[in-house]
């Protein structure tokens, strides 16, 4: 298990040593964005503008055309919504090299509250012209994931959760922008996701499996570009799609799975994350369950979603234990093979 945000300062320091261009810039968070390491090594490689989340992205753009790379830092919300219409204006329409950290995306800063949880981001980013949005799932992927974003021209908006995750990607995993990562293979459903859902997603897996249905799983790194023809190919092998990530279901990851389906494939595709309202103070996993990532929501959603696509033929199909049984004793059934009550 690692910590995203721990792995996150000690790879910006290796940045730092092989791009001498690489400037952070930082709105007085400097200990809770990871990067007082990098201001040890590289002192004079830091600009803190104080409590200004507004001014990083025009100060940040303003670097980026004189020849630097600089690599914003502040918690999600800030990062993104204080400076929105500069971010637009300074940074996008000039494709300036600006590179943008999210800390503690979705609502993994928990008890801050909703005033410090960021579910709105990725539905505002993804609609600028020329933005690249990356969310890494786990250590290794981070890793490939930083110095990828530091090698793109353009700017970059780095998505990332304050958790620790298991590492599942092993040392001869590639990152690259633009690709769907597939992990698993399956003929009955698409499991769409993002982020650090990799241990909630293998629950959901276990559970589905148990009820012999055929998954196959698909990690999004990338979140803008996407490979729309590999996302179509991946569809075509399964009946539907459901997605999951730590944002509001409107306007992110899940929406631009859903326009994909719409447009090419027609087949139908359930969005699964935060429902559309301001969450609370609580615990990360407690909101996650509270506010549409639970576990026993997911699974009743493809139940209903899969049930529907057999149109009556149910009793011929190998889905059928999810729905033959009463959804009372199937959920139970289900609860057992991933240790939950």
């Amino acid at each position: 298990m690692k910590n995203l945000a721990v792995e996150f300062a000690d790879i910006l320091v290796e940045i730092g040593m092989k791009y001498p261009e690489v400037i952070v810039v930082d709105a007085d968070l400097p200990d809770s964005c990871n990067t007082e390491k990098f201001a040890k090594n590289f002192p004079d490689r830091v600009w803190d503008i104080g409590i200004a989340e507004q001014s990083l992205p025009t100060i940040s753009a303003g670097l980026a055309l004189c020849g630097k790379i600089p690599v914003y830092n502040s918690f999600a919300v800030f990062a993104v919504h204080r400076g929105v219409d500069m971010i637009r204006q300074s940074i996008c329409y000039n494709n300036a090299n600006v590179k943008i950290v999210g800390h503690a995306a979705g609502v993994s800063m928990g008890y801050t509250g909703p005033s410090h949880h960021t579910i709105e981001d990725i539905a505002l980013l993804r609609a600028f012209p020329g933005m690249c949005i990356l969310q890494p799932s786990d250590a290794v992927e981070l890793k490939q994931m930083m110095f990828a974003t530091i090698e793109h021209n353009g700017p970059v908006y780095l998505r990332l959760p304050r958790s620790t995750v298991p590492t599942y990607h092993t040392d001869d995993y590639e990152f690259k922008i633009g690709q769907p990562d597939l992990i698993s293979e399956g003929t009955d459903i698409s499991l769409f996701f993002t982020g650090d859902l990799y241990a909630k997603v293998m629950e959901i897996v276990s559970a589905l499996e148990y009820g012999k249905i055929s998954v196959q799983v698909v990690n999004l790194p990338s979140i803008k570009p996407l490979d729309v023809n590999a996302i179509i190919q991946l569809g075509k092998i399964t009946r539907a799609a459901v997605t999951l990530e730590d944002h509001n279901i409107i306007g992110g990851m899940g929406s631009m799975i859903a326009e994909i389906y719409a447009e090419y494939l027609q087949k139908p595709v359930k969005r699964m994350g935060i429902n559309d309202t301001f969450t609370e103070s609580a615990d990360a996993d407690l909101l996650r369950e509270r506010y549409g990532l639970g576990n026993k929501t997911i699974l009743k959603a493809i139940s209903t979603l899969l049930n529907n696509r057999t149109s009556g033929k149910m009793e011929n199909e190998p889905l059928g234990i999810l729905w033959k049984m009463d959804w009372d004793g199937t959920l139970r059934t289900l609860e057992v093979a991933i240790s939950k009550e």
